[in-house]
């Protein structure tokens, strides 16, 4: 079962970018801007972990035409959901974004189903069920800024449509390329499609020089983590490794409670985060 700690490694490093990313992204003025300067310093860490890892030594590149059609396509899903992570996070508490983001796992399960066969049982259908009502109860929150609360729900869910459009795809790219020699074209090809169709060199300067290093540090998560996360799609099922990585989910609701003090309606998010993580196990 060695992809079950591949998947459980990869729940550490994205509980981690849940957190960071909320605590950065607060005080964002150009939210599409830091995606940029984000992306590109995971591009240059995801090849820097390919280097490392001995990976460039039988790097190979496949010859099929579908090979590169799921990439650009997963490519362009990945781009959707960077350019509104940050401004979802910016607008909403860690907690609220990762119990709405399990949207993702439920996008990507019903694509599997059709994309490589995987089947439809009951308990995967109570999941679904419990997943959608931890939306239901994330979105009656009522803030003091409710048009920035309604704004940042409809955000989060559409970035994780695209999430879990992605996710879906990456099963597939894992078939083709080495787990990661993908993780670095998934950094790097979807940058075009976040600057465009343009963004000030000044925003960019103005959003590196505010994160500093802690942006690298935020990279260093997410591109470890998805890397862990890649590597367990090449040993097992998508509907199984899937739902294992959105535990991760749980683990930022009590620890955005703890550290970032999201106290707000604490008791209706932990149950939200309940469901959620409930429903993902239905879901395996």
């Amino acid at each position: 079962m060695t992809w079950l700690f591949y998947a459980f490694s990869a729940v550490f490093f994205f509980t981690c970018l849940n957190i960071l990313q909320r605590v950065l992204s607060v005080d964002s003025k150009y939210p599409r801007a830091m995606a940029i300067v984000f992306n590109s310093i995971a591009a240059i860490l995801a090849l820097a972990l390919f280097m490392l890892s001995g990976s460039y030594t039988h790097f190979v590149l496949p010859t099929e035409k579908e090979a590169w059609i799921y990439l650009l396509i997963a490519s362009f899903f990945y781009a959707l959901f960077e350019r509104g992570r940050f401004l979802a996070s910016k607008l909403l508490d860690a907690s609220l974004v990762t119990t709405i983001m399990n949207v993702s796992v439920l996008v990507a399960f019903t694509g599997s189903l059709f994309l490589f066969s995987e089947k439809l049982t009951l308990p995967k259908l109570i999941g679904a069920l419990l997943i959608f009502t931890s939306l239901i109860l994330v979105s009656i929150f009522r803030k003091n800024k409710e048009k920035a609360s309604k704004k940042g729900i409809i955000v989060t869910i559409l970035i994780s449509i695209a999430l879990g459009l992605a996710w879906m795809l990456d099963k597939m790219g894992t078939t083709y390329f080495p787990p990661l020699t993908y993780s670095i074209f998934v950094w790097t090809i979807p940058i075009i499609f976040i600057y465009l169709p343009y963004v000030k060199i000044s925003e960019l300067k103005a959003e590196f020089t505010r994160t500093n290093w802690k942006i690298a540090l935020l990279a260093f998560f997410n591109v470890a983590g998805y890397a862990l996360q890649l590597k367990a799609f090449s040993m097992a099922e998508a509907t199984k490794v899937i739902p294992i990585i959105q535990t991760s989910s749980m683990f930022t609701v009590l620890l955005g409670i703890i550290l970032l003090k999201e106290k707000d309606h604490m008791l209706r998010k932990i149950i939200a985060g309940i469901l959620a993580v409930t429903g993902v196990y239905f879901l395996m």
